[in-house]
């Protein structure tokens, strides 16, 4: 793995599903100021109409049409995952949520502290200790 940092600014990122893990994707997306498209038949709760473009389908193969720079496959169907992975083009990074061992990238639990970014990954394989460390480390930056 290869870390870097990423400027999405009006960039195109896809989404696919609409569900919990999609909603903190557009979260992190919104706030690097993304272009992000959803495709998925619901939206999360928390997921703001106004704030995405929505294709309210179920994804098809050829609803990818090239113009993004990052795809999620969030789906709760792990073959439907696999297969938007394979229907992307070679140029696109995807990050299949289901099964990190195909996908081209891991998101990073971020801290962003007085102008230095730190960046936490466990390479997919634990979210959760990923978060934890990161809440760990934010309250230890707090207290120095």
């Amino acid at each position: 793995m290869y870390p870097i940092t990423l400027n999405l600014k009006n960039k195109e990122v896809l989404i696919i599903g609409g569900g919990k893990i999609a909603a903190r994707k557009v979260r992190g997306l919104l706030k690097e100021d993304a272009k992000v498209k959803i495709i998925s038949p619901t939206l999360y709760s928390s997921i703001s109409k106004e704030s995405v473009e929505w294709l309210e389908k179920i994804y098809e193969t050829g609803d990818i049409i090239g113009n993004e720079s990052l795809i999620f496959a969030c789906t709760d169907n792990n073959e439907l995952n696999e297969q938007i992975r394979k229907d992307a083009h070679s140029s696109q990074m995807v990050n299949v949520v289901s099964n990190k061992k195909v996908s081209d990238f891991y998101n990073m639990s971020m801290i962003k502290y007085k102008g230095v970014n730190i960046g936490i990954s466990t390479e997919g394989a634990s979210p959760m200790i990923a978060k934890q460390t990161r809440v760990e480390l934010e309250e230890w930056l707090k207290n120095k």
